[in-house]
């Protein structure tokens, strides 16, 4: 039979395995995002204008990836990296509850 807590040791490195894969593609699709709407250097058409306008304009290129249908794998790969970040570490946060030693004996 397998020891209970090399187990738990297990499905903890697992959680922390899915949580920074899942992490590192959240991080990567924002990466890539910003880089592919513009959103983040001043085009050379914005160069007379004051800076909030230059701020709208900016925003107005990120706000593209909402809509826009180029950027639909990006935001369905978003989705699914969040989500998995979200149930990794809240399982994480669980397992802890659950089998984790209290720090004050």
């Amino acid at each position: 039979m397998i020891d209970r807590p090399l187990v738990l040791q297990l499905v903890v490195w697992a959680g922390f395995g899915a949580f920074a894969v899942s992490f590192s593609v959240a991080f990567w699709v924002i990466i890539k995002v910003l880089s592919q709407t513009g959103c983040l250097v001043d085009k050379p058409e914005d160069e007379g204008l004051s800076r909030r306008e230059r701020q709208a304009r900016k925003r107005s290129r990120f706000e593209r990836y909402y809509v826009a249908e180029e950027f639909r794998s990006l935001r369905k790969a978003a989705a699914i990296a969040w989500t998995g970040c979200a149930l990794s570490f809240g399982s994480l946060l669980l397992l802890g509850f659950l089998f984790g030693e209290r720090a004050s004996h």
